[in-house]
């Protein structure tokens, strides 16, 4: 979507904005992570998981019928209905699913369950990359020599885009919240819980002072923040980037949407892994293999072409969904499994941080030493939260 609204209002409306103001959307919408997100771990302990996802489908369908219009008025206003009212439903309704599947199933599934849902998560991207190209520019009408779009005709079908992906959302959520609910509890259990008493001793509570005031958790939150830049920047940016030496649209959207489907399988294997590898060793071969990817992506173009840019970004949409695989296991190892969600939760603060500091060094790198100094950025971010794993039990 960063392309076409760049282009849009760039040419439509003549507003001064760049691929580097759009990130501002995908960064504020990271940073409602941090509030919207733990809210929603809150609501779901306390209402349970299907009210809490129609609260979060009103924000996030809300927020996409308003960009209709509010795209065609200012970017500070987009910014508002696509990334703050946006992100606020997809995060507050992120954990319910995870939670009541969890429910469902043995602590030694969890992996596996977490990684079979955020797939899905995933895959949403490569069913709504062919949406948005064969409703915005079915003719696959090349972007100009600077990376943007200036035909007319895929410029005026942007705002009616919005209008279109927000009834489709509806639909799918209304239909998708009447599966969700928690397993119910066993009278047989209750019965006998009540009279037996258990000779293994419960796993030890830990407060929320406690947790948030762990070296173990900050070190966690650090590692989420600095693993957000490359996750934000994958999806904000890899198609703004192909543009310049890649005007075919259907093809980047292909390699978009191949990446969406690796993705997806990518969080499978990540889950089958989580459930028999230890944390520490599974992130260590993520951050450094994200590092090398980082470092080398900007010279692909010039190597081996645009295929292997391709290869590149898949291989990037593989690699980084581990992420939200490995933490919610590496919080239940570390402090109980009692409240992984909520504890989980409570690592999306590092959102609040992430999103705006993503916006601010794409802003930054890209206008002062342009894509390398991006691409870099992240891996030295990737780089510091290896270097943080390294040092955990």
């Amino acid at each position: 979507m960063t392309t076409y609204i760049t282009s849009y209002q760039r040419n439509v409306l003549q507003l001064d904005v760049s691929y580097a103001d759009t990130m501002w959307i995908q960064a504020i919408s990271f940073a409602t992570t941090g509030i919207a997100l733990p809210l929603g771990s809150y609501l779901q302990k306390l209402w349970g998981p299907r009210p809490t996802v129609i609260m979060a489908m009103l924000f996030m369908s809300g927020g996409v019928f308003l960009t209709s219009l509010t795209v065609t008025h200012s970017m500070s206003l987009l910014i508002v209905t696509y990334g703050l009212l946006f992100g606020v439903g997809a995060r507050v309704g992120y954990m319910s699913p995870i939670a009541a599947a969890m429910r469902w199933f043995p602590d030694s599934q969890h992996g596996m369950v977490n990684g079979v849902i955020i797939a899905g998560y995933g895959m949403g991207a490569f069913v709504f990359n062919f949406i948005q190209i064969a409703y915005v520019n079915p003719e696959n009408i090349p972007s100009d020599s600077t990376g943007y779009f200036t035909d007319e005709k895929v410029l005026m079908r942007v705002p009616g885009l919005f209008v279109f992906l927000g009834c489709i959302y509806l639909a799918v959520q209304l239909f998708a919240v009447i599966f969700i609910r928690n397993p119910p509890v066993p009278l047989v259990m209750k019965t006998e819980t009540a009279d037996v008493h258990l000779t293994i001793p419960p796993e030890p509570k830990v407060s929320v002072w406690q947790l948030v005031r762990s070296p173990l958790f900050i070190a966690l939150w650090f590692t989420f923040l600095f693993n957000d830049q490359t996750i934000i920047g994958v999806i904000g940016l890899y198609k703004a980037f192909g543009l310049y030496f890649w005007t075919d649209d259907k093809c980047l959207t292909l390699v978009g949407s191949l990446g969406a489907i690796f993705n997806a399988l990518g969080r499978l294997a990540w889950g089958f892994l989580a459930d028999r590898v230890q944390y520490r060793t599974l992130m260590l071969v993520l951050t450094w293999l994200v590092v090398a990817l980082l470092l080398s992506l900007n010279a692909t173009p010039l190597v081996g072409g645009v295929w292997l840019y391709a290869c590149w970004i898949i291989s990037l949409n593989i690699i980084t969904p581990g992420t939200y695989i490995l933490l919610p296991k590496a919080i239940g190892h570390y402090f109980g499994k009692e409240n992984v969600p909520f504890n989980y939760g409570l690592l999306f603060t590092s959102f609040l941080a992430g999103g705006p500091l993503s916006g601010l060094v794409a802003n930054t790198f890209l206008d002062t030493f342009g894509w390398i100094g991006v691409f870099w950025s992240m891996a030295a971010f990737s780089a510091a939260a290896g270097v943080i794993t390294w040092f955990l039990p």
